[in-house]
């Protein structure tokens, strides 16, 4: 764990001799992550074909769990099993299955770049829900942000044209619950990164057996290429993110993992030959451009707040 700045003037010459580097590092590891999560959307897609999305989900998990056992029992020790904010937790936990399960059953009627358009509504709807969770205050222009956004989402669904598809509020329900993992996760304080990934492992593990129970198969040679490679794909982005957002601000990586957007097009069209229609191009455009705005609003408010007990709160304009 870096102290940037702190004892000797050499130590800080130091750091900022290799700043650059690390930021640098850093950004790669998060473009590496969004190329990553989107495979291992292609891959829940696939096995989707002629699995249950509980299979799909139950899998993904089983894996993460195998990749977040050691990675944090060997950061923290036994302590990673005894979690000061248990509770909190568990319900992030909780979120993170049923968002991964919403957003597998939308992928049976979507594209993998219309579902991952949609699902980047997630951000405003953690703004939202920071307001009456958390008591932050959002001021008039991220307002303005958050319905430029949710065009965004209007203009790729189209509700009431015949172009829409109600399997789009599978994506909706997923970015709602994702983002009320992600206001558990600012509720967390005293628990470390590794903890809360370790615990998102073991009860996504057990929310994804409790579903997959009723309609487990063993499944055929495709699909166990398909869900392992996918979910070895998700493993390794979240492993990726989390290092990456421990090298430098969040403030600065954020914005990066709209290149998820991209990612999710370029995989969607060479895997299933899928093409955006205008409409979906200039809805993420919308989505994209709330999400960067509201980035940039939170920069410069963590600039503003003197303590990190204030700037863990979030963007408060």
């Amino acid at each position: 764990m870096s102290n940037a700045g702190a004892g000797s003037g050499g130590a800080s010459s130091l750091d900022r001799a290799t700043r650059p580097e690390r930021l640098l590092l850093a950004i790669g590891l998060i473009v590496a992550s969004t190329v990553f999560f989107a495979g291992g959307d292609v891959g829940a897609k696939l096995m989707k074909q002629t699995a249950p999305a509980a299979l799909a989900t139950w899998l993904r998990y089983f894996v993460l769990f195998l990749v977040a056992l050691p990675y944090a029992y060997l950061r923290r020790g036994p302590s990673v099993f005894r979690p000061t904010e248990f509770w909190l937790q568990v319900g992030r936990g909780a979120a993170a299955v049923g968002s991964t399960t919403f957003f597998i059953l939308g992928l049976a009627h979507l594209s993998v770049s219309d579902a991952t358009s949609i699902h980047f509504i997630a951000p405003i709807l953690v703004m939202v829900m920071s307001i009456f969770l958390l008591g932050e205050v959002v001021k008039i222009r991220r307002w303005l942000a958050a319905a430029v956004g949710f065009a965004g989402v209007l203009l790729i669904v189209r509700p009431g044209t015949e172009s829409f598809q109600p399997a789009a509020v599978f994506p909706l329900c997923s970015a709602t619950a994702w983002a009320l993992g992600a206001v558990f996760i600012r509720m967390i304080k005293r628990d470390p990164p590794e903890t809360t990934f370790l615990w998102t492992g073991i009860v996504g593990l057990l929310g994804a057996t409790v579903m997959v129970l009723p309609v487990f198969h063993v499944p055929t040679g495709m699909e166990l290429v398909y869900g392992l490679g996918g979910s070895i794909s998700f493993a390794m982005a979240q492993l990726l993110i989390i290092v990456g957002f421990r090298m430098a601000p969040l403030s600065i990586l954020a914005p990066i993992t709209y290149m998820q957007l991209i990612s999710a097009g370029v995989m969607s069209y060479l895997f299933f030959d899928d093409v955006p229609s205008y409409w979906t191009l200039a809805g993420t455009t919308l989505i994209a451009g709330s999400g960067l705005y509201s980035a940039h609003r939170e920069r410069l408010n963590s600039r503003r707040q003197p303590t990190p007990s204030e700037r863990s709160l979030g963007p408060v304009e």
